[in-house]
């Protein structure tokens, strides 16, 4: 159980590791669904579109025409949303986060027509179905790989668990950022060791090994002539 929870805070730092213009999306969209999701919970129970009306009528900017033709547009489009956005979730990877955002950008588009509950669950249920998909493919295929790629079972299912939990902790990435950029100031870095090949100084913060003095040589008998 230990081991499994420090995969889950591995995975969250993974998250939050994320280049300079993806973090402007990713707030942005973790904003959005954060909202989304805790309006359920209100009387209120806002759309996804609505969320944005109000984000725009606080910062003066009248959003409700262009989020009216948005969801005209996507009104039609049936179940089709949720499905894409939970192949965009199983299709997130360490290294390639963005479909865990464009994933919930589809979901919530979606949920215009279905509403919330029905496009969250298609979301998931089709998440599963591919994960469980690929992992019954997985158990017809070899064991081992040899000279071509191939689907092994633990490898699905660790980049199944692996695309589940960067999808889901999507809405918390703004909370996570706020709480971490607040809470800087007030801690305390451990200093990193440098090794003397690094090159280093050794100063701002950061401590270095000294170097260890070398035992001197033994002086060799002369071999004989």
């Amino acid at each position: 159980m230990h081991r499994h929870r420090q995969e889950l805070v591995r995975l969250f730092r993974v998250a939050l590791d994320r280049p300079r213009w993806q973090w402007v999306l990713a707030f942005a969209v973790s904003v959005w669904t954060l909202l989304w999701i805790g309006g359920q919970f209100t009387g209120s129970a806002p759309s996804a579109l609505g969320v944005l009306e109000v984000l725009g009528g606080a910062v003066g900017v009248a959003a409700e025409q262009w989020t009216t033709q948005v969801a005209a547009v996507w009104h039609g489009a049936g179940a089709w949303p949720p499905v894409a956005g939970g192949l965009l979730w199983a299709a997130t990877s360490e290294r390639g986060q963005t479909p865990a955002l464009l994933g919930w950008i589809a979901v919530m588009l979606g949920s215009e027509r279905l509403g919330y509950r029905p496009a969250v669950l298609i979301a998931v249920a089709t998440l599963v179905g591919f994960a469980v998909l690929i992992g019954l493919l997985s158990l017809t295929t070899a064991r081992f790989v040899d000279r071509r790629s191939t689907l092994l079972p633990r490898d699905v299912l660790r980049a199944s668990v692996t695309a589940a939990t960067l999808s889901v902790v999507v809405p918390l990435v703004a909370p996570a950022a706020a709480i971490i950029r607040l809470g800087r100031p007030y801690i305390t870095r451990a200093p990193r060791v440098l090794t003397p090949e690094s090159g280093a100084s050794g100063r701002g913060g950061w401590s270095r090994i000294p170097e260890q003095a070398k035992a001197p040589e033994q002086d060799r008998a002369p071999e004989p002539s």
